[in-house]
């Protein structure tokens, strides 16, 4: 199966125009020249929050639903993500790809290539051929499918790390990247990377809209590039912004005082010697290096008790025998304080039992550190799935989450067509509608675009439409065979059709 480059052209508004196909042979040049990277000067990041809600049921000590179990919003989830100008963002992803060439090679060697699941290109096959990479799809599978094929109890802990990227040490993390290559010190265009990735400058998205507001750079259909003023940030996709400002406007953006460094710490005002920017193309492949010890330590006991141990990024779980479980937290706890200077988040760690009764297996969560009259209410969450030892199912979050978003857009849709000045007003664009949340769009295939200068003539785009969410779930279904998938499904169509139909 071809392996993904490194080289990626992106779309999102930066500092400096975007790049296109044209430039991949002079940035390919510039990015593995070592000493040009040496003395590269890096753009600041730009620094967004992504602000999810939460919505949750609030239970008593016992698990006991608390107000008839009505969901109560809770106070929202917020990551702080930082978009590397387009250039150092190649930058990042080829040293990106490097280390990942190297860090597989020795997963291999440790026997951790099927452990260790997240940024990784894992291959699936199909009659000794691949046919696709593994997804959290197979990932979740493989742990359900090993406690399921097991004909005793079993025990099922999951950990959550607190806080990951943002307490990963500097100084740990350097030795680490040396030691996967055998070095002593990191060479000069390596130490660069690595200095940029971990003492950072950035600017504040809402802080850089403002100054350039009225000047924002943006690209027409026919592809006119153009100044004009954006009236909000909101507006910037629909407007068609491709860039903020040039990248000469540096001095500009210097010369206002809206760069910040994470150099320091903001309370203690002390040199910060911790964490790494969230959303870099680098960051994930660091974040699964540093804890390469770690993982060794722990899949080596793991497997010398015939368990099964698996990290997700920041989210591990381990299914081993129920006697095991205090000696098998502790050391996770101690284990990973005293190697990484990271901690497990003690109240998000979850155990269930899997009892085995001679047929098939009753799932028992085990409350306060007892197994009590809601225990059997509860099942094993994992990357997006739930399983009760007995089938295997959507987690029913991600499907609220998939009719939420349907409706929002068709409300969103509905709004348009009303406010809109020309012919079609008042006429909602069903099929867009379909093809993002029904099984019409569910087929992965080639666009095509207008031929340029023509009505009705089109041409291949060498862009691909990657399906809908109907296209992950069929695939669950292909690759899980369980029919409560299937049937959780089933009614999309019918449910989407009668928002449509209320709408009008």
């Amino acid at each position: 199966m071809k392996q993904k480059e490194w080289f990626k052209i992106k779309s999102y508004p930066h500092i400096g125009l975007p790049l296109t196909n044209n430039d991949k042979k002079d940035v390919c040049s510039y990015v593995k020249n070592k000493h040009l990277i040496a003395r590269h000067s890096f753009l600041p990041f730009i620094h967004k929050k992504i602000i999810s809600r939460k919505l949750r049921k609030e239970y008593d000590v016992d698990r006991n639903p608390i107000n008839k179990g009505k969901r109560k919003l809770l106070k929202p989830k917020e990551r702080d993500i930082f978009f590397s100008s387009h250039l150092d963002s190649n930058i990042f992803s080829y040293y990106g790809f490097e280390l990942n060439k190297q860090y597989n090679k020795v997963l291999e060697e440790k026997g951790l290539s099927q452990t260790i699941t997240a940024y990784r290109q894992i291959p699936f096959y199909e009659d000794g051929i691949v046919v696709r990479n593994k997804c959290n799809i197979d990932f979740a599978y493989e742990v359900f499918k090993f406690i399921d094929n097991s004909k005793h109890d079993l025990v099922a802990i999951s950990f959550d790390i607190k806080s990951f990227f943002d307490n990963l040490n500097h100084a740990k993390l350097k030795n680490i990247w040396c030691k996967l290559y055998g070095w002593r010190v990191l060479p000069e265009d390596h130490y660069n990377v690595f200095r940029n990735i971990t003492k950072f400058a950035y600017i504040e998205e809402v802080s850089l809209f403002k100054l350039f507001q009225n000047q924002i750079i943006t690209k027409t259909k026919s592809g006119t590039i153009k100044e004009k003023k954006v009236d909000k940030l909101k507006y910037l996709y629909n407007s068609g912004t491709i860039a903020y400002c040039n990248k000469q406007d540096i001095h500009l953006i210097r010369k206002s005082g809206l760069i910040k460094s994470n150099k320091y710490d903001i309370k203690t005002g002390k040199l910060r010697d911790y964490g790494i920017c969230q959303g870099s193309p680098i960051s994930s492949v660091l974040a699964n290096l540093y804890l390469l010890e770690f993982d060794e330590k722990i899949n080596n006991y793991i497997n010398n008790i015939n368990g099964l141990y698996r990290r997700y990024s920041d989210d591990m779980i381990i299914v081993c025998n129920p006697e095991q479980k205090t000696t098998i937290i502790k050391l996770v706890e101690e284990s990973i304080e005293k190697m990484t200077k990271l901690t497990i988040q003690a109240d998000k760690t979850q155990i269930f039992l899997f009892q085995y009764d001679g047929k098939r297996k009753n799932c028992l969560m085990e409350i306060n550190g007892i197994y009590n009259h809601n225990s059997h209410k509860y099942k094993l969450d994992y990357l997006g799935f739930s399983y009760d030892g007995k089938s295997i199912s959507i987690k029913t979050g991600s499907l609220a989450k998939y009719y939420r978003r349907m409706k929002l857009n068709i409300r969103r849709c509905n709004y348009y067509s009303q406010t809109i000045q020309n012919e079609t007003k008042g006429e909602l664009f069903v099929r867009r509608l379909y093809k993002r949340f029904s099984y019409i769009g569910a087929n992965r295939k080639m666009k095509f675009k207008r031929k340029p200068g023509t009505k009705d003539q089109w041409i291949k785009s060498k862009k691909y439409n990657w399906g809908n969410y109907i296209t992950y779930a069929k695939l669950a279904y292909r690759t899980i065979n369980d029919y409560t998938i299937k049937s959780q499904i089933k009614k999309h169509w019918r449910n989407l059709n009668k928002l449509l139909v209320k709408t009008n």
